[in-house]
């Protein structure tokens, strides 16, 4: 086949490798979204509520009974009603506090996330001009990290745990020694909590008792409940930034999609807030990421140890260039995977697998790879 195959598309890599899937058929290990459906009792409340009189706007900070239901979960938090807004997914919520940061510092500054980078916090800093820099450290170094942050002036940090490619979790002492260094340097922390539940061995920690002026904390239920489509999401931010974040929310975002709130708060109040179905799936990521750590390590793959999240982060054999791997992967077998150098500037030689798929097309995409790997030698 020519070679003309190997050029680099334009855009998100996600996109175009995962709409080979959809357009070709194959086994998406691609795009991040769940393989499984959502939990049948939330279908069944979202069908009984249709003939409802629920379909015009919903209040702007969010439907105010699952506003209670969320504002409950974090009792321990004792997050105030006024911190609360429910927003378009995770995205809109970082794109809101990124837009009214950029709007509150009035100076010159830069942000920044750990390397590996999760698409959004790259590209939303580069769309608002805002210069972006990878944190490439491989250990966790608190020194070092503040010499980085007065370095590249940087006013905003990007947080997310278990992350996305790489599904680490960061120590309640690391989450404690960032928030430290962000108050004393002037800098907020993006805390992006979307996997939070979705943890395999040790839950995640994060500094948000008694949340800071520095600290934005955001979560969706996405991931949790398998809705990527419903776009549903929250931020939780200390009372002095609420007028700015609700100014630009009404104008932009406006309100988040009624009857899907209204189905949500209906399930989570009468299902313990999802618990038996977050257990089951929290279980299945773990038993699939053992699986596929398994088979791949055996043909040479080698795996960083991740904590939760949804996918496999891992170097190619003989450090194989993970862009043609990808390509000559979907043309030879049909298994779509995002390269590595989506994420990461070091990420050459990566691949990333999302494994959020169903226990039979997870077999059949592992064996397709070993099949792979039979016919190739990278």
């Amino acid at each position: 086949m020519s070679t003309s195959k190997y050029t680099m598309p334009k855009g998100s890599l996600i996109s175009f490798m995962s709409n080979k899937v959809k357009t070709h058929g194959g086994i998406n290990f691609a795009q991040g979204i769940p393989g499984f459906n959502p939990p049948e009792r939330l279908l069944k409340h979202l069908e009984a509520i249709a003939h409802q009189e629920i379909h015009q706007y919903a209040p702007g900070i969010g439907d105010l009974k699952l506003r209670k239901l969320i504002l409950n979960h974090y009792r321990e938090q004792q997050f105030t009603d006024e911190q609360l807004l429910i927003l378009q997914g995770a995205t809109e919520a970082l794109s809101l506090v990124v837009q009214y940061l950029k709007n509150t510092i009035n100076e010159s500054f830069a942000a920044m996330a750990f390397d590996p980078v999760y698409e959004s916090y790259r590209h939303l800093p580069r769309i608002m001009n805002i210069p972006f820099h990878a944190y490439a450290n491989s250990q966790f170094d608190a020194k070092h990290l503040r010499q980085f942050i007065k370095k590249h002036k940087v006013r905003i940090m990007f947080v997310n745990s278990p992350g996305n490619p790489f599904g680490a979790v960061f120590t309640e002492q690391e989450m404690n020694e960032m928030r430290e260094i962000c108050e004393s340097e002037n800098v907020y922390m993006i805390i992006d909590a979307v996997y939070r539940d979705l943890y395999y061995e040790t839950p995640p920690y994060y500094p948000i008792d008694q949340l800071s002026p520095q600290v934005f904390y955001i979560n969706s239920f996405s991931k949790m409940l398998s809705v990527t489509g419903w776009r549903i999401g929250y931020l939780v931010a200390h009372e002095k930034h609420t007028p700015g974040l609700r100014d630009i929310h009404d104008y932009i975002g406006l309100c988040t999609n009624a009857p899907l709130q209204h189905a949500l708060a209906s399930y989570l109040e009468q299902e313990n807030y999802g618990a038996a179905y977050v257990q089951w799936l929290r279980e299945t990521l773990q038993s699939s990421y053992k699986r596929m750590e398994q088979s791949l390590q055996p043909l040479g793959f080698s795996i960083p140890q991740a904590n939760g999240g949804y996918y496999v982060w891992t170097k190619l054999p003989r450090n194989a260039d993970g862009f043609r791997f990808a390509m000559d992967l979907y043309d030879d077998v049909g298994v779509a995977v995002i390269p590595g150098m989506h994420f990461s500037e070091k990420g050459q030689n990566y691949v990333r697998f999302n494994i959020a798929r169903p226990e039979k097309e997870l077999l059949e995409g592992i064996s397709k790879i070993e099949e792979f790997f039979t016919k190739r030698e990278l």
